[in-house]
């Protein structure tokens, strides 16, 4: 059976892309509060502890959660542990090393000194990534190795364990323990769903002194391997994993299905659902938001239940959409209002619940899965892309000094990003086009 779904490929080649452009965006005041995180405003970009939320704090949910849902597609023939520890380790490596290589560690060194050793990371992990051949990863390993122990990376000059890019760590150890957690609750669905609650009871003890849940979130020797704060996106990837063992039913569950131009229609109203939550909660409309979410689902609803009531995949996806983004919308003045940082509860379900109904969108909108799926099949490729291989070209070429000046009006802000992300999406594209496949 194929293992892919361009639907769940399309909402991760969508988050990288808005991860990137997200990152490469102007900063410092030309732009509108909501083109960045909530709680790191605009113009000094520093954590704020404001409630709400903006489409840049959709994206890592989205990312975790197309993780989460691609675990049951890929272990149809089961739990190979060979496999997944080695991916974790590659992915831990991957981390670390991006981290020490991207070009910004280097403006302290002169002439051509900092080009030159980000395109030589970026070629290192080309080669640990992007090919089958064991030699040339052993390579590309070695070398990694030798730039990490004598490259001076900044104006302190060394290499440090626990420097790692924190999304490629996540994504490691999320996809390593979510890849567990699937194999042993395969056919205990409940006792995978029940898990949520224990843990939610670990994270919010930590803030707790003197207690053990405080005394586990302390520092040890192994936090830049794992760190137990990373235990919380398990509410955003666990609902993933129930999305892909209904998408592994989809043959089943739709033979008796017919295409309708009102599954767009109902497509499109779960879009607005969510474009309109977003919008609502970064403005604090609360109390409005939730009584306009509540009639934008049961239309939802309703709507699937004339028109589209003999799908059974999309009734569960827009089921445990609509449930998790209302019980998010009732949690949302716990914990002092919605907030991507530090993590609310009310995070967890409005995103999870945006999740489910965007993976529905995507499944309707053919043509912008056919244009996002190339991009979400080789994500890794995608972000790295701009920190080790694009910024250096653009001042290699004589184009840095245009591009550091596109900081003076929103037009130059956005268009400091679209120069970032257009190659960044084009290059994707054409690797995998090519079977250029970077994994782990």
């Amino acid at each position: 059976m194929d293992t892919r779904n361009k639907a769940l490929d399309a909402i991760r080649g969508y988050a990288i892309i808005a991860m990137v452009f997200s990152g490469s965006i102007a900063y410092g005041g030309i732009l509108p509060g909501w083109m960045y995180h909530a709680q790191s405003p605009p113009p000094k970009h520093e954590w704020v502890d404001l409630p709400g939320i903006t489409w840049v704090d959709l994206v890592f949910p989205l990312f975790l959660f197309a993780m989460g849902a691609a675990i049951p597609l890929s272990m149809q023939k089961g739990m190979d542990w060979k496999k997944q520890l080695k991916r974790y380790i590659l992915l831990v490596f991957f981390a670390i090393f991006f981290e020490h290589s991207k070009y910004t560690n280097f403006y302290h060194l002169d002439n051509q000194v900092p080009y030159l050793i980000a395109l030589i990371g970026f070629a290192c992990l080309f080669l640990i990534m992007g090919t089958k051949n064991i030699w040339y990863q052993f390579i590309g390993i070695g070398v990694a190795f030798l730039l990490m122990l004598f490259v001076p990376f900044d104006k302190q000059g060394h290499f440090e364990l626990h420097r790692s890019d924190i999304i490629i760590l996540v994504l490691a150890n999320m996809g390593l323990l979510a890849a567990i957690l699937y194999h042993y609750t395969r056919e205990q669905h409940v006792i995978r769903l029940l898990l949520l609650v224990p843990l939610y009871g670990l994270i919010t003890g930590r803030f707790l002194d003197e207690s053990w849940n405080q005394y586990i979130y302390e520092p040890y020797f192994a936090d830049w391997l794992i760190e137990f704060d990373f235990l919380k996106y398990l509410f955003i990837v666990i609902p993933g994993i129930y999305a892909g063992e209904w998408l592994l039913k989809k043959p089943e569950w739709n033979k008796d299905a017919s295409n309708s131009i009102s599954k767009i229609g109902l497509a499109w109203l779960c879009t607005g659902l969510v474009v309109w939550n977003i919008i609502a909660l970064y403005q604090r409309w609360l109390m409005s938001n939730l009584f306009i979410s509540l009639a934008g689902i049961a239309i939802i609803i309703a709507w699937q239940n004339m028109f589209n009531k003999e799908n059974k995949l999309d009734q569960r996806l827009i089921l445990a959409g609509s449930y998790l983004l209302i019980s998010g919308l009732f949690f949302e003045a716990f914990e002092g209002g919605i907030k991507k940082d530090d993590t609310t509860l009310s995070y967890f379900f409005v995103t999870g619940g945006m999740s489910f109904l965007l993976l529905y969108a995507f499944d309707q909108f053919t043509l912008l899965s056919k244009v996002l799926a190339p991009i979400g099949q080789n994500p890794l490729l995608a972000y790295v892309l701009p920190g080790i291989f694009l910024l250096p070209l653009i001042d290699f070429s004589g184009l840095g000094e245009w591009y550091d000046a596109l900081t003076e009006t929103p037009f130059q802000g956005i268009l400091h990003g679209l120069a970032i992300v257009l190659p960044t999406a084009l290059l994707t594209a054409l690797a995998t086009k090519y079977r250029i496949f970077w994994k782990s």
